[in-house]
């Protein structure tokens, strides 16, 4: 990566300028309502701190000679080998130590941070030039790229604990799911499969093959899903792509790995776009078309957006790297992408239809209750849910990429015949609305995860356009020019502050206090199990990991399929639910504690589906008697007579 000394400074500092004055902004409204003068100084000279930046920006943006010069000191090497590692190092705690500590609670914005780890990374790329010598620009860009696969692993693995409750209000649900194939060795009971997401639930379920593995180990399996599926994919788009040299396949791999994180990219996503990227050549149609099968079966499995996609990926492919110049005609040339279309939708279909036959679950309107739960389009703006909006935040996510197509295709695009740019356009648009649509309908919105497709798509057309697989009319391919270094920060800075944003502490929590209200759990529903039936709705993998044993598993009612019929409305399932309650078919009901009172938040629609469907009819026929407050749990037993709560307000409508 050649980039002149001033090009780099110009860009760090324009760079720096535009994180200081939106750090200012957040930092002045955060504390405004810091009414004690002794508090405030600190954050006025913390201000006056993102100030100065302002202006040095300006003054370095605005000098004609570089900036920085007297940065570009040599290092002896023996220094280098004891400061090199150092300056590698610091970063990290330094940026614990200003989030947790000199931030702390009273400045929690986002800006102020980033613009902090902007700074941290200069020292890291000082640190990288003193071991390894080379220019800054490249010093840096391997800054950016280290500290953000340091921040993203961590993220990957924050969630790992032995904390036997939830970490949240369905973690641990997915792990119940993922065990119901093996529902009979640990069960005692042959149960259905999950209705949703089943791929992700068999690639959770792996574990299970070895008996008796703790929850922890399956928490870690799943990081070990993100990681390791995320890295083959990275790896598989540098095989396809093969970059110049060894530093662009290094920025490419690891600017893709951090790239499927933003959404995120599910890991059972991935599949497909291994199967695509490893599988189809423009050259060998009909082995294309076994990948596109393979994908498409898979996708079918997954979930109803995803069914496109796999063939949508190979038609990019080869839309990409095969010109119609080559094809001899137009009618030859469209014939694999239309065979891979149509047979890749059929086989999505035939993976839907062949999961239902397996899956063993009776009632086949769950599989549908997606397309009749309502659609938030406010959720597409910031709002409580998501603070960044759908909208703004994947147009963030995808403005680097567009630049990047911009800039490649400048003096190229006119060299391509019209059907490959247009075919190449229209399946991002499709993808694009579709993912919108999606991100809309009720439980969804609190991050970009629905825009997944669109993004596998735009990520493969953008790295494809800076690397030789891209395929002119009529000139052959030849090497690639390197990106302008503005864009490549882009690039990296963007998915790197994703990554940043989902920084949390390592889980604590109180040991002795949750095995003495695990203890009670099991105590508690032990005795009422003599009595009759024991529902889980919450904390089902308790019985999954043998934490509780002893109390035979209710299959129905689970939290996440309750929650999916309440917001989907589905009468029938309800009615049922309710008429169980009536009949006080169940001695003890273990839950959360419900509040009627919660209209407002994130997730507030949810939150009222559930009051009004779920915890209403609850309350009104059972009460709790048990409450474990460190881990919000309550057991509920029957009432003597029905006492319904005040009734709720309407809800707003979506």
């Amino acid at each position: 990566m050649s980039v002149p000394p001033k090009r780099f400074w110009q860009t760090f500092l324009a760079f720096s300028l535009g994180l200081a004055l939106l750090a200012l902004y957040q930092t002045q409204q955060q504390t405004q309502a810091l009414l004690k003068m002794r508090t405030r100084y600190k954050w006025v000279v913390v201000m006056a701190v993102f100030a100065l930046n302002v202006l040095l920006g300006i003054y370095g943006l605005w000098r004609k000679q570089g900036a920085g010069e007297w940065l570009e000191i040599r290092v002896p090497p023996a220094l280098g080998r004891i400061l090199g590692p150092l300056l590698l190092l610091l970063p990290f705690p330094t940026l614990w130590y200003v989030k947790y500590v000199f931030f702390g609670k009273a400045l929690t914005a986002f800006f102020p941070l980033l613009w902090v780890w902007w700074w941290l990374m200069l020292l890291q790329a000082f640190g990288l030039r003193a071991l390894f010598r080379g220019s800054w620009a490249r010093a840096f860009s391997l800054a950016l790229l280290l500290s953000g696969l340091v921040l993203q692993a961590y993220v990957i693995f924050q969630p790992v604990s032995d904390y036997p409750f939830s970490l949240g209000w369905s973690e641990a649900s997915r792990y119940y799911y993922a065990s119901l194939p093996f529902s009979r060795s640990i069960y005692g009971v042959e149960l259905p499969l999950s209705v949703w997401h089943p791929t992700r639930y068999l690639l959770l379920s792996i574990p299970f093959v070895l008996k008796g593995l703790p929850l922890w180990a399956a928490r870690l399996w799943q990081s070990l899903l993100w990681l390791g599926l995320s890295s083959l994919s990275a790896w598989a788009l540098v095989r396809r792509l093969r970059p110049e040299g060894g530093f662009r396949k290094l920025l490419l791999g690891g600017w893709f790995f951090l790239y499927l994180f933003q959404g995120a990219v599910y890991y059972h996503l991935q599949v497909c776009v291994l199967i695509i990227l490893l599988g189809v050549s423009s050259k060998h149609v009909w082995r294309s078309l076994l990948a596109v099968l393979l994908a498409s079966f898979w996708a079918g499995m997954s979930r109803l957006n995803w069914y496109p996609l796999p063939a949508m990926l190979a038609i990019a492919l080869y839309a990409l790297e095969e010109p119609i110049s080559r094809g001899g005609s137009l009618w030859r040339y469209a014939f694999p992408p239309v065979l891979w279309a149509l047979a890749g939708l059929m086989t999505a279909l035939a993976g839907q239809a062949f999961y239902i036959v397996i899956s063993g679950n009776r009632d086949l309107s769950a599989f549908a209750s997606s397309l009749h739960s309502p659609l938030l389009f406010y959720r597409w703006w910031p709002n409580a849910t998501n603070p960044l909006g759908i909208v703004p935040g994947i147009v963030l996510v995808s403005l680097p990429l567009v630049v990047l197509l911009g800039w490649s295709l400048r003096q190229r695009l006119l060299d391509w015949h019209p059907l490959r740019s247009g075919l190449l356009l229209a399946m991002l648009l499709v993808l694009f609305a579709g993912g919108l649509i999606v991100s809309s309908k009720i439980g969804g919105g609190g991050d970009l995860h629905n825009m997944d497709a669109y993004m596998v798509m735009l990520a493969l057309i953008g790295a494809c356009s800076v690397t030789p697989r891209l395929a002119a009319e009529s000139a052959p391919s030849s090497g690639s020019e390197a990106p302008p270094w503005p864009i490549v920060v882009g690039l990296l800075l963007v998915p790197l502050a994703f990554a940043l944003a989902r920084l949390a502490p390592p889980i604590q929590y109180d040991r002795a206090q949750a095995m003495h209200d695990l203890a009670t759990l099991r105590a508690a529903v032990r005795s009422y199990s003599r009595s009759g039936e024991v529902l889980f709705i919450y904390e089902r993998h308790l019985l999954t990991f043998g934490m509780i044993r002893e109390v035979p598993l209710v299959p129905e009612y689970e939290v996440i399929y309750l929650m999916e019929m309440a917001i989907s409305g589905n009468a029938a399932y309800l009615e049922r639910f309710y008429r169980d309650l009536q009949n006080h078919r169940f001695a003890a009901i273990v839950a959360r504690r419900q509040n009627l009172d919660a209209h407002s938040g994130d997730f507030a629609e949810e939150s009222a589906m559930w009051n009004r469907r779920v915890a209403y009819f609850l309350l009104c026929e059972y009460e709790p008697v048990l409450t474990l407050p460190s881990a919000n749990i309550q057991v509920f037993v029957p009432r003597r007579a029905p006492q319904c709560p005040a009734p709720l307000p309407p809800p707003n409508q979506p």
